[in-house]
């Protein structure tokens, strides 16, 4: 089964370890990560991530990097537990967004044989292997979202600024007081 748009996040990349449990895993931290095309009541339907895996290694991408992917729950018992499939490296430069090519491979859908495979990193970009639409629509709206490079900043802060006690505070209160609402209506459904 090929992605969706509810799988895409942007995030700010901080480190990519090897699990000790399974080498041929690897333990992805982020910080700043947000699924961006998700409507307001898929917050309900999905769990927040807790923990990010990979089964490729990034050890060449710079800490604080942004980065946009593709990941998902693989298992309905660990709904926190989050598959990244593939991500690039996301850019602004005189408030224009561009994304580099995929990191790896990625399971796609093919729009000119209709059928999924694993896209070549060369010819596929990391929003292009969706049923509906390709990359050049979702960045547009990606464009339209984050306008200028200081809104972009704004939305995914480099760490050093989650690590502000001012901020980070704000912030705690903020998703503690979210996560509960969120709790309380998910349990009237």
């Amino acid at each position: 089964m090929p992605h969706s748009a509810d799988d895409v996040f942007i995030a700010r990349f901080q480190s990519s370890q090897e699990m000790k449990s399974d080498s041929a895993n690897f333990e992805i931290k982020l910080s700043s990560d947000q699924f961006i095309l998700r409507s307001l009541l898929d917050g309900f339907k999905y769990t927040k991530p807790m923990q990010w895996n990979s089964t490729f290694s990034s050890q060449n991408i710079a800490k604080d990097s942004l980065i946009i992917g593709l990941a998902y729950a693989p298992d309905g018992g660990k709904p926190e537990q989050y598959q990244i499939a593939s991500f690039a490296e996301l850019s602004c430069d005189n408030d224009q967004l561009s994304i580099s090519k995929p990191i790896v491979p990625f399971l796609a859908w093919n729009k000119q044989t209709s059928n999924c495979a694993f896209g070549d990193r060369k010819d596929i970009g990391i929003l292009d292997g969706f049923l509906e639409h390709d990359q050049a629509y979702y960045l547009a709206k990606l464009q339209r979202k984050y306008s200028t490079c200081q809104q972009l900043n704004k939305a995914f802060p480099p760490l050093e600024m989650n690590d502000n006690p001012t901020h980070s505070q704000a912030m705690s209160g903020w998703k503690l007081w979210w996560e509960r609402l969120m709790s309380w209506f998910k349990s009237w459904f």
